[in-house]
């Protein structure tokens, strides 16, 4: 990341997950309970897809903070947040 500018602010990524396992009455997020549950691989690879899609047109930036939210991001499996935090370490 030599190429960054020091006077560069970097940015955050913000990652939406829409589901819960069961909606609050409070909420206002756009968050869904789908008790067949949901297809968690296509959801990834549109992640992934959007990261790299972001990526190119955004270029080269320093992550400064990265945050999950929505619906209940902890019903995500390790294994698909560790997918999106090593794509985003990536770009």
């Amino acid at each position: 990341m030599s190429n960054l500018a020091a006077s560069d602010p970097g940015f955050g990524v913000y990652i939406h997950w829409p589901f819960c396992a069961q909606k609050c009455p409070y909420c206002d997020f756009n968050s869904h309970v789908r008790f067949g549950g949901w297809d968690e691989d296509r959801f990834l690879a549109a992640y992934l897809s959007e990261l790299d899609t972001a990526a190119a047109r955004i270029g080269v930036r320093q992550v400064r903070s990265i945050f999950f939210g929505g619906g209940t991001p902890s019903l995500m499996k390790p294994e698909t947040v560790a997918a999106i935090l090593d794509r985003i370490a990536h770009h």
